[in-house]
């Protein structure tokens, strides 16, 4: 779990980070894209035009407090639901949840996948029990485990250069991962498609709308615009049309 932000920090602790921002600046190619972006004040070298709120809950999600009447819809997935570059207002789920005219749980987690996403479901949904429940899923190859009591998340898609299994358990297991468990697609597909059944009966046996959309297949029709602030996002534009499609398919169902 990630470390506890106190309110009105102006940075995130991914792409978003103070330290990254720098060396986008520092980059001309880079620093002239964010001002064309309006991210980067013209008259600056590293000053933003706009400063984002990264505020955290008690429970450390990137959302309000998860506070009686749940008059709310609850959000999950990855960074791309957490919002990572955007201000809080603009991301998917804020945006899906005024057009439905209720509040926003937001409980996207950067860089996880769906088993942290079940999990996450499992635990939260029937304590709070919301209005609908929206999931923009994680890339099928995320693979989230225990270690000593610490979630973290695998990759088949990383480097030997990253990887010293003399480091400890979490090296061992990403090596293991990348060599053996992701070289046949259909363990880590089966796995995806079992975590999006489990969720859909979670909401079910509660009478909750559940919808299911994967980031994957989303970004083959809109591919992702690095539009937000840490150049590796989507802005607010494709953020909106994220959820249109998110509405659209809750009237369907």
């Amino acid at each position: 779990m990630r470390s506890y932000i106190k309110k009105h920090n102006y940075w995130g602790e991914g792409q978003d980070s103070k330290i990254a921002w720098i060396e986008r600046c520092r980059n001309a190619k880079q620093s002239k894209k964010l001002k064309k972006l309006g991210w980067l004040d013209k008259d600056s070298k590293d000053k933003p035009f706009i400063n984002i709120e990264y505020s955290y809950n008690k429970y450390f999600f990137r959302s309000i407090e998860f506070e009686e009447p749940h008059d709310a819809i609850a959000v999950f997935g990855c960074s791309f639901t957490e919002g990572e570059g955007l201000p809080a207002k603009d991301r998917w789920g804020d945006v899906l949840a005024k057009k439905l005219n209720l509040k926003c749980y937001n409980f996207g987690e950067g860089g996880k996948g769906m088993n942290a996403v079940y999990n996450n479901i499992s635990e939260w949904i029937p304590k709070l029990k919301p209005k609908a429940v929206f999931v923009f899923a994680s890339f099928p190859f995320r693979h989230d485990v225990f270690i000593n009591s610490t979630e973290r998340t695998l990759n088949y898609n990383i480097t030997n250069e990253s990887l010293d299994c003399s480091k400890g358990v979490a090296n061992t297991l990403n090596e293991f991962y990348r060599v053996c468990w992701s070289k046949d697609e259909r363990n880590y597909q089966q796995e995806y498609k079992k975590n999006k059944e489990a969720i859909k009966y979670i909401c079910l046996n509660l009478d909750i709308p559940c919808v299911i959309i994967s980031c994957e297949d989303y970004f083959l029709n809109d591919p992702i615009q690095p539009y937000a602030r840490d150049l590796q996002h989507p802005g607010v534009e494709q953020n909106i049309r994220i959820a249109q499609a998110m509405l659209e398919e809750y009237k369907n169902a």
